[in-house]
């Protein structure tokens, strides 16, 4: 947990000199909520489907969850973590990770096998960012060809460290 800390604290400190807005954490309840509660009945399969992924995702990977402990994700220099529960004029932002991961499963034109079963956690112009639940880990997939990995890490902040030295 001390290299996601130290990660998300110079991230932290990037945005801040630069003057990127820092989205707030989120609130303890919510992530109680998202670690124990089951997704509405009223959702369909899909939407019931991310939620569980995101809930294994949080409750499994304490690396991960400890970043809404800081922040709701973060948009710095063309690097997006999604965040879960930032929104504008009422309305979820589009980085939103539930958004993107149900928007992957549901696109109508094309859906991505090789992410239909990955959790979405962020992305910049030329990656995408998931976490690979099967093999426990955390990867860096081109985002034209997402069957080929670029990049996997075994820990969040490891993950945090190889994308902070593309933005620098």
């Amino acid at each position: 947990m001390n290299d996601t800390n130290k990660m998300i604290g110079i991230l932290n400190t990037l945005m801040v000199s630069n003057n990127y807005p820092v989205a707030n954490s989120i609130a303890p309840d919510t992530m109680t909520d998202l670690m124990c509660n089951s997704a509405p009945a009223e959702w369909d399969e899909v939407k019931r489907g991310v939620y569980a992924d995101i809930q294994r995702l949080v409750i499994n990977r304490p690396d991960y969850a400890y970043m809404f402990n800081i922040m709701d994700g973060l948009e710095y220099n063309g690097l997006t973590l999604y965040g879960m529960t930032q929104a504008e004029n009422g309305e979820l932002l589009w980085s939103n990770i539930y958004i993107r991961n149900i928007d992957t499963r549901t696109d109508e034109i094309y859906i991505d096998p090789n992410l239909t079963d990955k959790v979405l956690i962020g992305q910049d112009g030329m990656s995408v960012f998931v976490f690979n639940p099967k093999d426990d880990c955390f990867q860096i997939r081109d985002r034209a060809s997402t069957d080929y990995v670029i990049e996997s890490h075994s820990t969040f902040g490891n993950l945090l460290s190889a994308l902070i030295d593309t933005v620098k």
